[in-house]
């Protein structure tokens, strides 16, 4: 199980054996675990040894066939085969479109004062925008693959949510734009660095409970911005002001998406190699993108909140 973004396509499963055991490409299943390659008849298995291709092809000619590349640098489909480069340039793409999106947004609808009344504007902007990214984002959860569109449209519509929000908390709270960007980017090199060096692997019962945690956190959320938007609960972040032990509710909540966010951002870098290694078509590159950015953008959410909910005294 993975980011529901690229768990709708076989591409970006990794292909087991009966015993478990990671396939090499080309496996199929119910040939003896064995790796059915391309251009490579299974000549041992059809005919009799003598009646191979050693006794009526010149000697010369005999292992030409071994010899050649199995998959050349294309995909299955003819198209170009994907890379890793290609979704890490992917990835930089839907990341500025972001940040562009956010710098002109803080630009347009921030107030350049801390006037109350100029905030209400300002914050609507940010639901509505975030709400419409959600929306986007349930749309390529049914999706098997992703373009530029769809995926471009949601890195822009949360550019202008994360942006606006960002612009008013920094306002509020001067210094804490950078303090969030500072610590977002600590968090990715470490994910990064926890996935190449493999000291961390994520497992099926893993995001099995990450993905529920996901999901709770999301109709938490959601309850939270009602009844705050209702006027139910009065409190600067809703049930997240509400204390635990002298702790802020939103803090010990904040800690803990931040690491349900990290396990979801390695098993990102994972699953965007496994769909490397299956050779999946170069048009891919988006799915895989967006995918890993989305859940950027969910740690920097988690962390701007968490440094506001700090700095809330």
């Amino acid at each position: 199980m993975s980011n529901p973004i690229m768990s709708r396509n076989p591409y970006f499963t990794e292909q087991r054996t009966p015993a478990g055991y990671p396939a090499m490409p080309g496996y199929q299943p119910g040939r003896g675990d064995q790796p059915q390659q391309p251009g490579i008849q299974q000549a041992y298995g059809q005919q009799g040894y003598d009646q191979q291709a050693y006794g009526q092809q010149p000697f010369g000619q005999q292992d030409q066939r071994y010899d050649a590349p199995v998959f050349g640098d294309r995909a299955a489909n003819g198209e170009p085969a994907l890379t890793y480069d290609d979704i890490m340039m992917k990835t930089g793409i839907l990341l500025g479109v972001t940040v562009l999106t956010g710098i002109l947004s803080w630009m347009l609808f921030v107030p350049d004062n801390t006037a109350a009344a100029n905030f209400g504007t300002a914050f609507t902007i940010a639901i509505v925008a975030s709400l419409a990214a959600f929306g986007v984002g349930l749309v390529m959860a049914f999706k098997r693959q992703l373009g530029p569109g769809l995926t471009i449209s949601y890195a822009a519509l949360q550019g202008v949510a994360l942006g606006t929000l960002t612009g008013v908390l920094e306002l509020m709270y001067e210094g804490i734009a950078l303090q969030a960007v500072l610590a977002t980017a600590s968090v990715v090199a470490v994910a990064w660095f926890l996935h190449t060096s493999g000291l961390v692997r994520t497992t099926p019962k893993g995001m099995k409970i990450v993905l529920t945690i996901m999901i709770a956190a999301i109709v938490f959320s959601l309850a939270n911005l009602f009844l705050s938007w209702t006027g139910v609960i009065d409190a600067p972040w809703g049930m997240r002001s509400a204390e635990v032990m002298g702790i802020p509710l939103g803090v010990i909540l904040g800690v803990v998406m931040i690491v349900v966010a990290s396990y979801m951002l390695i098993n990102d870098f994972e699953v965007a190699k496994i769909a490397v290694a299956n050779r999946a078509p170069r048009s891919f590159a988006w799915t895989a993108a967006i995918g890993i950015v989305m859940t950027i953008l969910w740690i920097y959410l988690e962390v701007l909140r968490l440094i506001a909910i700090l700095n809330q005294d």
